[in-house]
């Protein structure tokens, strides 16, 4: 019924994505953010690394893998982080990439990433203290809270 567009619908992998074109350590270039199908995984691992390579040079550099499925899993973290409230629990073994390729993600998107630091004796209020800290950073530019297991 529809052969003339069964190929660009029925590709594998389909992924999507609103960062084909993004630069967000670019602040000259205007930043679109056009919802796309980001092709294959050859154009989106070259999109992710060079992502990565940019990470490098305003953070401590990341020596990742970015095979097929971790390709996968930053675009569906990315697209989670950029919904309105979006969250997600990621659960895997340790070691796994989950921390890692949030912090892409995170960087993907232009946010920032906030974490709690733990200090010996940490309490309910020093959990209010950084609340606040981070209520105050997401008023200057939109920020992912990475909570992770050893913060419970």
């Amino acid at each position: 019924m529809f052969a003339d567009v069964a190929d660009p619908v029925l590709v594998d992998p389909m992924i999507l994505g609103d960062f084909k074109v993004s630069m967000p350590t670019d602040p000259d270039v205007e930043d679109p953010r056009l919802y796309e199908d980001l092709g294959g995984f050859t154009e989106l691992s070259e999109k992710m690394y060079k992502m990565l390579e940019e990470y490098g040079y305003e953070y401590k550099p990341m020596e990742l893998v970015l095979f097929n499925d971790a390709l996968e899993h930053t675009a569906k973290i990315h697209r989670i982080i950029r919904f309105p409230k979006g969250c997600a629990l990621l659960v895997g073994f340790g070691g796994s990439g989950k921390q890692s390729l949030t912090k892409l993600a995170t960087f993907t998107a232009g946010y920032g990433l906030f974490t709690i630091n733990l200090i010996r004796g940490y309490k309910e209020s020093d959990f209010r203290e950084d609340l606040k800290s981070l209520y105050r950073l997401v008023l200057e530019k939109p920020q992912t809270f990475m909570f992770t297991d050893a913060h419970v």
